[in-house]
């Protein structure tokens, strides 16, 4: 069963929905950069029967509120934090993330350790400041964002622009499956609908591009990471996910063939290997 509710923190609504029942151990799922909950929806019916799943959108992003101007990974990671507090569980959580959640769950797991199962899985996360050929690519969101928040009118539509976005989306999907591309694009434009503030997305984006969940792994020495990435990822590449493998100690499945989408493309691997993982 699906069921979407809020919990405010520091004045603000965080929207989170919850799957399967109540009773089982709980999975908190942390989305990336410009996500949602929605970026979850083809893992969630593989594990809602064996856990009880709550999906919320982080402060800033999809239906939850933003907040004043302390923003940051940090920030968002001690407001998250507060959010597991207020949930209740009686069984502490273990967490899940992808991308740029795999930065701030690195926080979260750092900042308050005792909230959480000493397992977590980090999807795809965003392992360590941007160097070589990828920081060209890097800085045009870092462009994009700076302009749209300096320039009004012309600097929003250019940050909310369609035709941008499916450009970006091609260039990190590998599925040939014509219907799944088109589902993520729909959630990646439904996403410029969610656009907090252009401000605040061009400073966590330069926050993404200059750390990473390694600059962490000093303070997760207590848990047991998954590590589960895709060979062809070219936004968080297999040899920074083997740094961060080394740095954690932690175990790394690879999924060969698929990019830094696993989680929409390759669901089921995904699922699978959570599972197996979480109940060893």
């Amino acid at each position: 069963m699906k069921n979407q509710s809020s919990i405010s923190i520091d004045g603000h609504q965080i929207q989170y929905w919850t799957y399967g029942d109540k009773k089982k151990q709980p999975l908190i799922f942390v989305h990336g950069f410009t996500g949602s909950n929605e970026g979850f929806q083809y893992i969630v019916p593989r594990l809602q029967n064996d856990f009880y799943l709550i999906v919320p959108d982080l402060p800033g992003f999809g239906d939850s509120e933003l907040g004043d101007d302390k923003w940051g990974i940090d920030e968002i990671a001690r407001r998250m934090n507060i959010f597991t507090e207020e949930l209740g569980l009686k069984t502490k959580p273990h967490v899940i993330a992808h991308s740029m959640g795999g930065l701030v769950a690195a926080s979260m797991l750092a900042q308050n350790p005792e909230l959480y199962q000493k397992k977590a899985v980090f999807i795809s996360p965003a392992v360590e400041k941007v160097q070589g050929i990828r920081k060209v690519g890097a800085a045009i969101p870092t462009i994009q964002y700076g302009f749209g928040k300096r320039v009004p009118i012309l600097g929003p539509k250019l940050v909310k622009n369609k035709t941008y976005s499916k450009i970006a989306t091609k260039a990190i999907m590998t599925t040939k499956d014509k219907q799944l591309k088109k589902t993520i694009n729909q959630h990646h434009i439904r996403n410029l609908d969610y656009i907090s503030s252009i401000a605040f997305y061009h400073q966590m984006h330069k926050e993404i591009i200059q750390t990473g969940a390694i600059d962490y792994a000093h303070k997760l020495k207590a848990f047991d990471v998954l590590i589960i990435t895709g060979t062809n990822d070219n936004v968080t590449p297999l040899a920074g996910q083997k740094r961060l493998q080394k740095e954690l100690d932690a175990k790394l499945h690879t999924i060969d063939g698929v990019g830094h989408l696993l989680h929409y493309e390759k669901p089921t691997e995904v699922a699978v290997a959570l599972r197996a993982f979480l109940i060893s």
